[in-house]
């Protein structure tokens, strides 16, 4: 009985393409709601970013919307820091990096970048590790990315 029970558990247990993209997807959600709502223009944005990453191509649409269902059931069951640090034990220092510009891209996505959203993406690149400069590029690119027709 022991050996199926292994087999039944080795199946169940996410790979790390799965852990990887649930972790990055988490970010510019946990951005999305740090004013209280995630609005139409985020969610579109988060799942635009999705549709043309190699992180998500690798788990497939019906997985990816899986997680972000999950991640915002967390969000509302578990709240910020649960969500947070489950994420964050998945990220390697590469990853920190996308997350965040997928974080960073979503508090752009309705134009305007509130003092919430602000404060939470610098809380996230600070409790990440990632280096001010490089959270600073990040930013200025994804600001650039983000700009409307002038």
């Amino acid at each position: 009985m022991g050996l199926f029970s292994n087999l039944r558990a080795a199946a169940t247990a996410p790979s790390a393409a799965d852990t990887t993209a649930k972790s990055v997807l988490a970010m510019p959600f946990l951005v999305a709601a740090a004013d209280g709502q995630i609005d139409d223009a985020e969610v579109h944005q988060i799942l635009n970013m999705c549709a043309f990453s190699p992180i998500f191509h690798a788990v497939g649409a019906d997985k990816t919307k899986k997680f972000a269902q999950d991640i915002v059931g967390g969000l509302k069951s578990k709240g910020f820091e649960a969500v947070f640090n489950e994420a964050q034990q998945s990220l390697s220092p590469a990853m920190v990096e996308t997350a965040m510009c997928f974080a960073i891209r979503t508090a752009f996505a309705d134009g305007v970048l509130d003092e919430k959203e602000k404060d939470m993406l610098l809380t996230m690149g600070q409790r990440l590790g990632l280096p001010q400069e490089k959270f600073l590029q990040i930013f200025e690119v994804m600001a650039m990315l983000q700009r409307p027709a002038q």
